[in-house]
Formats: structure tokens, C-alpha cells, sequence
């Protein structure tokens, strides 16, 4: 692909991008395969991804989604030959429809992604709370839970009706119950609950380290987020919660009527979000760079497994398709940035 810069001004690049024939060829193929994907409409009918688009939809409706499937495939390719990561990408533009057996010239705007420095590297000292342990009041309140839960369901009741029977947790009900879970005594159940308690609090205990290193790196912080980045990275938020409501089964008007807020209102919130969001990924770049930490495949591997676990196969080759695969490396070096973090923290408990 061939690129071209039209305009730099600070963060902000324009470029003008042409897709030859077999690029063209392969965003038919890729791009609109991706579509489909997306919304599961492999059922539909067609033999190819485009012609399962253009049998269903009305002519406008198709060709809008084949331009932006075409295109949004287009754009990752264009930034890479550019050869500087991305922070946000948009203003998409091009004169002509694409057309998968000729050359296509279109133009975007993207935002490079800046290096910043921190005032100091040294390692940080943090105070957090003592490690929340489990109580055994938690554990009779699980297996309290779980017996109501089951005996709704055989008793056909809602968990919270006056009418359901909820019986004692015996040795003789978890063997009738739960056997099949390697359960068999309350004794057995005891511990699976506390065992699993015990890993979420662990867990969590962890994450609030975390956030407490964090809060000491952000005072190091020397760089500033320019209004193009802020918006840019609030603008995606806000897509993003749009999407999910509607894979939810709902959408934004009936969110924002629900909550009784304004979509500037729900912007204004997510912008906090944004902010801490970007700077915190800063900062893991930086101590990646000045750290000179290395990327092992195993970082990787790891690293897919938190994008998307189960599917790391498939995440993997789908990024790799589209041009995508420069997040993977990025999501890896934030990972080893923040292991750093926590290995090289002194935490000092209240």
C-alpha cells in the first residue's frame, strides 16, 4: 500500500492512502467476512461474505456497509506502512466507491500515539490496607445462597418467594445435589467456597496494589493530554458503551432515559474515564522503553489470553488479518510494563 502525508500538524497526521488490486481483493474477502462475524449473519443467504450482504440489504444499505467494512479493513494496513502507532483514527474519506478489482485512493486522519517521559524511574513505596481475609460468616451465607438458588429451581419458584422451601445443608443433600461437581460433604463444600473466596480476594487484593502504584506514577507523570486525544479516546468509549447496550438487547436512548442523563452528560463522565485511561498507558510505555524490558512469545501468549481467553487462536489470527496485530505487541509491553510495577513496588501495609 501506498501512503502519502498530506497535512502534520503536532500529534495529528493526514494521510492519503492506495489500496492496489490484491489489497482490494482481500478487503472484499477479510473486511466483509469480518462483518459477518461480527453480527453472526453467517446464515444468511450467499455463498460469499458480499453476497450475503448484497442479497439481503437494500442497494444503499449495502453499499454503505461494504464501503465501511472495505474501508475500516484499509485503514490499519495504511497506518502501518506508515510506521507510527496509532492513539485514535478518524475523518475517513475517498471520491469513489471501492471496487475490489481496481485501485482505491482514500484519505484518514489519525492521531500518532506520543512518547512522554516521567520525572523518575526509581522505584516507589505505597501504603495499602492489611489482605481481607475470608470469614466463615461469608461461607454459610454462600452455601445458604446456593441452597436457596437450588431448591428454586427444583421447587420451579423465584429464590426470593415466601412460598419456597429452602432445606438444610446436610452431608446427605450436597451428596444429592452436587456429587456431580466432585462434591459430596458440607465439608467439601466449605472448602470449595472458601477456596474461591479466598482466589477473588487475592485477586482483588492485587488489583488495589496496583491501582496504589499507579497513583504514585501518576504524580511523575511530565506529559499533557491535548483536547484531540481526549476526545478522540472519550468519542471510542462512548462507541463502545453504544455497542454493548445493543448486544445487551437495548440501546442508548433507553440507557440514558433509564439513568436520566444527557448524552453530553454520559460524555462528560466517560472523558474522566478517558483521561486516566490514556495517561495510565503512557506511563506503562515509558517504563517499558526506559526499562528496556524485552517481549518473550510466551508475553505474547499471555497477552492474548487476557484479550480474549478461550479464543487465542482465532484473536490472533483475526488481528494478524486485519492489520491489528501492532495492538497485541502493544497490550504485551503495557502487560510486562505493569508486571514491573508490581515486582519492583515496595508496599507497606497500614
Amino acid at each position: 500500500m501506498q501512503v502519502e502525508i498530506l497535512e502534520k500538524n503536532g500529534e495529528e497526521v493526514r494521510l492519503r492512502a492506495i489500496a492496489n488490486e490484491e489489497e482490494m481483493q482481500r478487503a472484499f474477502t477479510d473486511g466483509l467476512d469480518a462483518f459477518i462475524l461480527q453480527y453472526n449473519l453467517d446464515t444468511l443467504k450467499g455463498e460469499s461474505s458480499y453476497d450475503k450482504i448484497v442479497n439481503t440489504l437494500k442497494q444503499d444499505e449495502a453499499d454503505q456497509v461494504i464501503y465501511s467494512s472495505v474501508v475500516n479493513f484499509l485503514v490499519p494496513f495504511a497506518i502501518s506502512e506508515y510506521g507510527k502507532a496509532p492513539l485514535a483514527t478518524y475523518d475517513i474519506s475517498a471520491e469513489d466507491a471501492p471496487s475490489k478489482d481496481k485501485p482505491f485512493v482514500f484519505e484518514l486522519t489519525f492521531l500518532e500515539k506520543p512518547h512522554f517521559e516521567l520525572s523518575s524511574y526509581e522505584p516507589a513505596t505505597v501504603t495499602v490496607g492489611q489482605k481481607p481475609e475470608v470469614q466463615d460468616s461469608d461461607i454459610e451465607e454462600q452455601m445458604l445462597m446456593l441452597a436457596r438458588q437450588v431448591a428454586a429451581s427444583q421447587q420451579n419458584l423465584d429464590p426470593d418467594s415466601e412460598k419456597l422451601v429452602v432445606p438444610a445443608v446436610t452431608d446427605s443433600w450436597v451428596s444429592e445435589n452436587l456429587s456431580e461437581s466432585g462434591i459430596s460433604t458440607v465439608q467439601d463444600l466449605r472448602e470449595r467456597f472458601r477456596q474461591t473466596s479466598e482466589e477473588e480476594l487475592a485477586t482483588r487484593y492485587e488489583q488495589a496494589k496496583m491501582v496504589a502504584a499507579m497513583e504514585a506514577y501518576l504524580q511523575r507523570f511530565t506529559g499533557t493530554v491535548s483536547e484531540k486525544m481526549l476526545s478522540a479516546m472519550t468519542q471510542e468509549l462512548f462507541e463502545t458503551l453504544v455497542s454493548d447496550l445493543v448486544s445487551e438487547g437495548t440501546n442508548f436512548e433507553e440507557f440514558a432515559k433509564q439513568q436520566g442523563l444527557t448524552e453530553d452528560e454520559v460524555k462528560e463522565s466517560l472523558s474522566a474515564q478517558a483521561e486516566n485511561q490514556l495517561v495510565q498507558g503512557f506511563i506503562l510505555d515509558a517504563i517499558f522503553e526506559h526499562e528496556q524490558i524485552q517481549l518473550q512469545p510466551t508475553d505474547l501468549i499471555q497477552a492474548l489470553k487476557n484479550i480474549a481467553p478461550g479464543k487465542e487462536e482465532d484473536t490472533f489470527e483475526a488481528m494478524q488479518k486485519s492489520g491489528r496485530a501492532f495492538l497485541l505487541k502493544q497490550s504485551a509491553q503495557r502487560m510486562k510494563a505493569a508486571e514491573w510495577i508490581m515486582d519492583n513496588t515496595t508496599f507497606v501495609t497500614e
